[in-house]
């Protein structure tokens, strides 16, 4: 009796404390352009040994996932997140197959100065873990 209620007690313990553990995500991206603040997918992520795929085949098809922001030629947009990652690039895609990196300074860069769609692919590395991100815009003048 007294040992079935030993392994009870250890059960509950044990099922108790991984209950308690919050699912481990990497920060989310906070994009701000021209003062507000718009959403970005998340995409495919590794987080404390937590590792999740993203639903998207591609960075482009998940940035295309939400409705584009429209914004006018060279429209600065700003990227920060809760915690600093210790390194960030962001990729510019103009179709599946086309992209370019983006300079950025100050966590901010500039779309392009020609008019269409644009998915920006952010990968982000932290001691954590990494993550991506993605997010369009309709540039228009």
């Amino acid at each position: 009796m007294m040992r079935k209620a030993l392994i009870l007690l250890c059960s509950a313990l044990f099922l108790g404390g991984c209950l308690e553990q919050p699912l481990k995500k990497p920060p989310q991206a906070e994009i701000t352009i021209e003062g507000r603040r718009i959403s970005a997918v998340q995409g495919s992520y590794c987080w404390e040994e937590v590792c999740a795929d993203a639903k998207y085949s591609s960075a482009f098809e998940a940035g295309t996932e939400i409705r584009p922001v429209e914004v006018s030629t060279g429209t600065r947009v700003k990227i920060r997140f809760p915690e600093e990652p210790d390194h960030l690039t962001v990729a510019q895609w103009t179709d599946e197959h086309s992209s370019s990196e983006v300079k950025m300074k100050d966590h901010a860069f500039a779309v392009p100065d020609k008019e269409g769609l644009y998915v920006y692919e952010l990968s982000a590395r932290w001691k954590e873990g990494d993550a991506s991100f993605a997010f369009s815009v309709e540039v228009k003048e």
